[in-house]
């Protein structure tokens, strides 16, 4: 068989050069996230599947669950929301509230793969905990738009409120279970539109009436005040509709008060995931330049998940980034960090006698802060600066007997392919200059 059909389906491999360009977008979400006064939390892998378990509604099938050499049932981790539960029922006595906590880790889920859709992927989380603020809302939302900024993609951020839906369901006269199928079926509005929408709801037997009022609620659209206000004709009468509107209502003008550049957010009446959980709040955000790639960042307010070690439910929000996904969406346009290495010099290899001036230069080299690879074995120059090229290292420093004899070493830049003789002594001090983008070399 072919090594590479070896690879299980939905998983992948990374090489150096996709590897170098993830690590750099995990790298800049993690510094937007410090940012904002996030703090870096891990929990393990691998959980008790009691804890998973029954927590996932109709996708508790996609969790990877199994008996482990001790005979336990154990099952790799869906998401890092759940295992955050624990660590808060855990260790309420010691966190400090409101808990703001992000996390980097793997999860597993037994999906189908697709477009941008993985059964092992990185997901990044960050999550506000005990703190049922509208700030809170508002800068779960402006991290959003400000990771997007940073990583150079322009992003569209649509939001909803739970309590908007459940004012619809009141409105169209259903009880709880009917209300999550017509909710259901809202969701899918990005994907089947409109028609594909009333359609199901036929096909469900929801009544003309109700096929109606949906009809209704999807012709909403405009401004965001415009929305609100046609919200407010089809549902004001409903008990849950007021506190939904007025949280929407109050997001939306703090955000374009606080800064008029804030344009990219949306009211979106369609936005109906995470039933199961979300009760306020609910965003989805796509890429402006491939919309039709889906949610990049979604996330929410969960305010009946999360219990302390007295079973008090605290109100929470926060926001899940797939990063394989969000990483397939930037490289299919042209967007992934441009990093083809992370090495700075390249010290070609002229023969044994030279090594231990190879390791005094890297030693030099590397306290100053600046990675170096000596080529381990000698051979023809012209193959280790071709070697150099591929990799895209920019500098390459090049001694032989005649440097040394004179005391020098030559630098190479490899995007102008100038070289330079520099006194053997002010090596550190050229390559930094170089590294500062000073046109050293001429």
């Amino acid at each position: 068989m072919n090594a590479k059909n070896l690879l299980l389906s939905g998983f992948q491999d990374f090489l150096p050069e996709r590897m170098l360009p993830r690590d750099a977008l995990v790298s800049m979400t993690r510094t937007c996230f410090e940012k904002f006064g996030f703090l870096i939390q891990d929990t393990p892998c691998l959980e008790r599947s009691e804890l998973l378990l029954g927590k996932y509604g109709d996708n508790e099938k996609l969790v990877y669950s199994f008996r482990d050499h001790g005979n336990r049932a154990v099952s790799l981790r869906y998401d890092l929301t759940v295992p955050l539960s624990r660590i808060i029922k855990a260790y309420a006595d010691e966190i400090i509230f409101p808990y703001r906590r992000y996390q980097i880790g793997m999860v597993w889920r037994a999906d189908r793969p697709g477009k941008g859709r993985f059964r092992e992927f990185m997901q990044i989380d960050a999550d506000i905990v005990d703190d049922d603020s509208v700030l809170a809302d508002i800068e779960i939302l402006i991290l959003v738009n400000y990771l997007m900024e940073t990583l150079g993609v322009k992003a569209d951020i649509r939001f909803n409120c739970r309590e908007i839906l459940d004012a619809l369901v009141e409105i169209c006269q259903l009880d709880a279970s009917n209300g999550i199928i017509l909710m259901r079926i809202i969701d899918k509005f990005d994907k089947i539109g409109k028609p594909g929408v009333l359609i199901e709801l036929a096909d469900a037997k929801f009544s003309d009436d109700v096929v109606a009022k949906v009809d209704n609620y999807l012709e909403i659209n405009g401004t965001n005040n415009q929305i609100l206000l046609g919200l407010t004709s089809l549902l004001g009468n409903a008990a849950t509709f007021q506190n939904g509107s007025t949280r929407l209502s109050t997001i939306i003008n703090l955000i374009e008060q606080s800064d008029p550049k804030l344009i990219n957010f949306k009211i979106d009446p369609t936005i109906a995931r995470g039933l199961d959980y979300y009760t306020g709040l609910i965003f989805e955000t796509k890429l402006i330049e491939n919309p039709d790639f889906g949610s990049v960042c979604s996330g929410g307010r969960y305010d009946h998940l999360i219990q302390n070690s007295s079973n008090q439910f605290l109100p929470a929000i926060g926001l899940s980034i797939g990063i394989d996904r969000l990483f397939s969406a930037m490289e299919s346009i042209n967007k992934a960090p441009a990093i083809k290495t992370t090495t700075k010099v390249f010290i070609a290899n002229f023969g044994e006698n030279f090594i231990v001036e190879y390791l005094r230069l890297a030693n030099e080299l590397r306290r100053a802060n600046v990675t170096v690879e000596i080529f381990s074995k000698p051979s023809k120059i012209a193959k280790q600066i071709n070697i150099a090229n591929k990799k895209k290292i920019p500098f390459v420093l090049l001694v032989g007997s005649d440097e040394i004899s004179q005391s020098q070493v030559l630098l190479k830049d490899m995007n102008t392919g100038i070289q330079t003789a520099v006194e053997r002594d002010d090596v550190v001090a050229a390559i930094l200059k170089c590294l500062d983008g000073h046109l050293l070399i001429i």
